[in-house]
């Protein structure tokens, strides 16, 4: 794929994603009031830091869709490229079963299919392409929190 359609697609398919997982968050009151009801673990980061990391986390996203398209086809690059689709099904999906059907369970293995497919997206990227690989590496870590956090909601409420 040509480097300017690279950027077209990775950068809409992250924004989409982001989108329509905005679209249930707790930005919204009925959410919020929601949310701020669950019992929570002290591990919690509070609502700007996540808003933050999410920002940074969905650029990393970004490059690394575009990286990945932009590489020459090999079984590295369709398997990173299947996680990373996979991976923005998650976003788009995590806030819609968490925040919009409030089914802690099913958001507990959401969570846990991303953290499965942001692994899958960065150890094949490895191969593939380095910078793709460390580009992953900050969301494979946040999503393996997002997990345990989203367990231990679900357990607790």
């Amino acid at each position: 794929m040509n480097r300017s359609a690279a950027a077209l697609v990775s950068v809409a398919s992250v924004a989409t994603a982001a989108v329509v997982g905005g679209r249930y968050g707790p930005q919204r009151p009925r959410e919020a009031v929601w949310y701020g009801s669950l019992r929570k673990p002290s591990i919690t980061p509070p609502g700007y830091a996540i808003g933050i990391t999410w920002g940074v986390l969905e650029t990393l996203l970004c490059v690394t869709g575009y990286r990945m398209l932009t590489r020459p086809g090999s079984a590295a690059r369709t398997t990173a490229l299947t996680g990373w689709w996979a991976t923005l099904g998650g976003l788009a999906g995590f806030q819609a079963v968490f925040f919009g059907r409030k089914k802690l369970g099913a958001s507990t293995a959401v969570a846990v299919g991303m953290l499965a497919s942001t692994s899958v997206t960065a150890l094949s990227a490895a191969r593939a392409d380095t910078v793709s690989a460390v580009a992953m590496t900050p969301l494979v870590l946040w999503t393996a929190l997002a997990a345990l956090l989203s367990e231990e909601v679900w357990r607790r409420n």
